[in-house]
């Protein structure tokens, strides 16, 4: 059964009480006229300006709502149609790397370039794609019981070919060994990858990122922290949101896009979690932590 958001139930309310306002104001004001009682029809008539006001605020406000859904599906639509070709390319060019012993070694080199700038051209489809079905509405196809442990291991497996590139060491502590919680294991490891990436792509050379997880009576949280160049003060404000990077951003990481941060704060939202961020006092660089429900046995 589907269950109504609190910003739709929000939106009823302030719409059905400005209606019964309105009307009653209207009620008065005619009972007043019909009566030549003329005392009462200035703040009946501010009243039904008020309440008139109102409604046409939260119907315009959930028109605009209406029309952010449509724009978001027309781009859903098109992300979608640009997955399937960009995955046959990459498939094709990894084929021809496959086949290119042959060629000379410029030829190869090149192969592998077009290999790589694919394969983060194909992410970044992704990453859109599922970011604008996020903002309309779930995106998770199948949430079970995972053990949050066991997959922030796999994350942090994912990216240690990316960490040793960059001569960034990861640091895990584990304070549990187990910590049940119901999510999407293919939507939670994209977000997690996203933190860890954040966390390697800019922090200064040689790097740490230090990765705990502690569990507690009813919560479990992940902190991630980095020893990296930290966030702007005139950015702050705009850390999760899409498309926007910090100044020096492109000089450590070229290829982002800037939705990776905000696809793992709706992500992990899905989940009934929360992501927060906060600059760390003792050193340069972030500390961002997602706090995830424990599953009851």
């Amino acid at each position: 059964m589907k269950t109504s958001s609190p910003h739709t139930i929000l939106h009823s309310f302030l719409y059905g009480g400005a209606s019964v306002l309105l009307a009653i104001d209207i009620y008065f004001l005619v009972i007043a006229l019909l009566h030549g009682t003329f005392t009462p029809i200035l703040p009946l008539f501010v009243g039904i300006c008020i309440t008139g006001g109102l409604l046409f605020i939260v119907f315009a406000e959930g028109r605009a709502r209406g029309d952010d859904r449509r724009e978001h599906r027309r781009l859903s639509r098109v992300a979608s149609q640009l997955e399937q070709p960009i995955a046959s390319l990459e498939e094709d060019i990894e084929y021809l790397v496959r086949q290119s012993d042959a060629l000379p070694a410029e030829v190869r080199l090149k192969l592998k370039r077009m290999n790589t700038k694919t394969r983060v051209l194909l992410e970044n489809v992704r990453d859109i794609f599922l970011m604008l079905r996020a903002q309309g509405g779930t995106v998770a196809q199948e949430t079970k019981v995972y053990n949050v442990c066991a997959l922030v291991e796999e994350a942090i497996s994912r990216v240690q070919v990316q960490a040793s590139a960059r001569n960034v060491e990861i640091i895990r502590k584990a304070l549990c060994e187990d910590a049940p919680v119901k999510l999407d294991k293919s939507l939670f490891l994209i977000a997690l990858t996203h933190i860890l990436e954040n966390g390697i792509m800019y922090t200064l050379k040689p790097g740490l990122v230090n990765v705990a997880i502690i569990r507690g009576k009813k919560f479990v949280r992940i902190i991630v922290q980095d020893r990296g160049i930290g966030v702007k003060q005139e950015d702050i404000h705009a850390i999760f949101d899409p498309f926007v990077r910090g100044q020096y951003a492109s000089q450590y990481d070229q290829d982002g896009i800037g939705v990776g941060l905000t696809l793992s704060r709706l992500l992990i939202h899905e989940f009934n979690g929360k992501l927060s961020w906060k600059q760390r006092s003792e050193s340069s660089g972030l500390e961002f932590q997602i706090k995830l429900p424990l599953q009851r046995n």
